[in-house]
């Protein structure tokens, strides 16, 4: 007899939808040449990069003693030590990420966000980088952790596919705090350092803040954030005209206005707020990318992983 968990892997329509994210995210990482992770720390290292001088808070026993005897004062050799990626995907199920916008062809923020997620796990696991996917929905948070059932891949495409958007951001970072905890408690340590990496694919829609306090722990966690920001054409353009009606999609709120009278508004208040997101911590271990739904995300997706290399250079 076959189990709910076996016909449930044998659906033909889940089958489907698994190949098409991941020929899209193959598609995706196409062209992006997956570096070497390194990072200019202090420490113990074959190959000499540079001195620079202590802070507080660096550690005494990367202090070269010989140059301090000639100069009197107190440097560190850095070098290029391996450093271990530990992706965090953070992906926004919530109701609003159904917005696919007015553009024929263009996909849902919502299917959009899933094709991104699984390419840059395909990048991370072609890396032998620990994955880990959060999916927040309805008001909840459910997890993936790497694992030894199944290729890590496979398990996250599985996932990606099976998700759905519906409901509200969860009302207490705790939940996405501790999830991301118990994620990085459980990837083990290695030689070199280890880097958390937590990507967020969402459209940001928040009525109280509610991301916002759920990031902001990440930020004494020592985490790194891509705020992946998906965005429509609508929302940049605003293309209505005359009489419209806005609904919202999480709370069914409805507006009716006549869209040349608010178009200006509208639009001052997104640029605002895609100014704030893209200031957030200041810019410490923050990065803004945004990807509208329209546009040719392999792209997006490249130009980005380049600059970021180039950045770490």
């Amino acid at each position: 007899m076959t189990g709910p968990a076996e016909r449930t892997a044998a659906d033909p329509r889940l089958l489907a939808a698994m190949q098409g994210l991941e020929l899209s995210a193959r598609r995706l990482v196409a062209g992006v040449v997956p570096g070497v992770h390194a990072s200019r720390q202090p420490g113990p290292s074959r190959e000499f990069s540079q001195y620079r001088a202590y802070q507080s808070g660096d550690d005494p026993r990367h202090i070269d003693w010989k140059l301090f005897a000639r100069s009197d004062r107190y440097f560190l050799r850095e070098g290029e030590i391996p450093t271990r990626l530990r992706l965090h995907l953070v992906l926004d199920a919530t109701a609003s990420m159904q917005h696919a916008g007015t553009i024929p062809g263009a996909p849902s923020k919502f299917d959009l966000a899933r094709r991104l997620a699984a390419a840059l796990a395909l990048l991370a696991g072609g890396q032998g980088d620990a994955v880990e996917l959060h999916v927040v929905a309805a008001g909840r948070v459910t997890s993936l952790l790497p694992g030894r059932s199944g290729p890590p891949f496979a398990r996250i495409v599985r996932a990606l596919a099976s998700a759905e958007a519906s409901g509200t951001w969860l009302a207490s970072p705790a939940p996405l705090t501790a999830a991301l905890r118990r994620g990085g408690a459980g990837a083990g340590g290695a030689s070199g350092s280890t880097v958390d990496l937590t990507v967020v694919l969402t459209d940001g829609f928040e009525r109280g803040g509610e991301i916002r306090a759920a990031l902001a722990p990440l930020r004494s966690l020592r985490h790194e954030v891509i705020f992946c920001h998906l965005l429509t054409r609508d929302e940049l353009a605003f293309p209505y005209r005359g009489p419209a009606r806005f609904e919202d999609w999480e709370t069914g709120q409805v507006i009716e206005a006549d869209a040349e009278l608010v178009r200006a508004a509208y639009l001052e208040g997104q640029a605002r707020e895609r100014e704030a997101w893209s200031q957030a911590w200041g810019r410490d271990r923050f990065d803004y990318l945004p990807v509208v739904t329209d546009e040719p995300a392999d792209r997006a997706l490249r130009t980005y992983l380049k600059r970021r290399r180039l950045a770490a250079s």
